[in-house]
């Protein structure tokens, strides 16, 4: 049986170990990272392939939308900026209903150059990339626009443009499975590489309530749409989410894995 057929697959997750009595707030990005991760455990959980359910972002937080992409060279950052910015402002815009959308950053990750140290790699510790308090990162942005909008969320745009799509496969947490007990506010600096910015992200502590899911061999033309943050949600749970790797495919044996995310803003008036 084939991976896209299969209905799970058995995987090591990272958990951040729950905050002892006393214990400082977590922070990443001021120093280098290292694999040593004290503070974090493995689990060992079951990741159901989504491709066998229907998914919706008002449910799930997250959903598989088809887009063919006009960009060829998704390491050319003026090319990204100017093309592949636009098509995810369009995708974004369509999925969610939203009245206007910024696509503000991304990230071009590929593990072959991450090994050298040259690039991002796949993140293999179970986050949430921002918190409530990104409403004060995004206040400045929000100044700009014409009227305050009632809601905001914010979206990644998730896609990998490797040749088979097996390397370090990407996984979402059922928004609906998460609770406030086990997030963990985290401190994160140089947010998206060494001249990045300040915000505060979601680390979890490990529960079985947890359900994960991921969609085998993704290829260019599927984006993974998963929710960050919604101001309209009290409180607020996120699409908590983490690279793996897949048992069935040891390292060496496949292409490497090669991605980019981007981060869409989205007002509703």
């Amino acid at each position: 049986m084939g991976t896209q057929q299969s209905e799970a697959v058995q995987a090591t997750f990272y958990y951040r170990n729950p905050l002892r009595a006393g214990e400082a707030k977590p922070v990443f990005g001021l120093s280098p990272a290292t694999e040593d991760r004290p503070d974090h455990k493995p689990y060992i959980k079951a990741v159901k392939n989504a491709r066998l359910q229907e998914h919706k972002l008002s449910e799930a937080g997250f959903m598989l939308l088809q887009h063919k992409t006009a960009v060829q060279d998704f390491y050319d950052e003026t090319h990204v900026a100017e093309s592949y910015y636009p098509e995810m402002k369009a995708v974004a815009q369509q999925a969610s209903g939203a009245d206007h959308v910024f696509i503000q950053s991304h990230i071009t990750r590929n593990e072959a150059e991450a090994a050298l140290g040259k690039r991002l790699g796949a993140h293999r510790l179970v986050h949430n990339d921002f918190t409530p308090n990104f409403q004060d990162t995004i206040a400045p942005l929000l100044e700009t626009v014409e009227k305050p909008p009632a809601r905001v969320a914010v979206y990644n745009l998730w896609r990998r443009f490797d040749a088979d799509g097996l390397d370090a496969p990407f996984a979402v947490c059922d928004a609906r499975t998460v609770s406030e007990t086990e997030l963990i506010p985290t401190d994160l600096y140089n947010y998206g590489g060494s001249e990045g910015f300040a915000v505060e992200i979601y680390q979890s502590a490990h529960t079985s309530k947890h359900q994960w899911y991921f969609y085998p061999e993704m290829t260019v033309d599927e984006v993974l749409m998963f929710k960050t943050y919604d101001s309209a949600e009290q409180p607020f749970l996120p699409t908590l989410h983490s690279a793996f790797d897949d048992p069935a495919y040891p390292s060496g044996t496949t292409s490497a894995r090669q991605s980019i995310e981007a981060r869409a803003i989205c007002l509703f008036y």
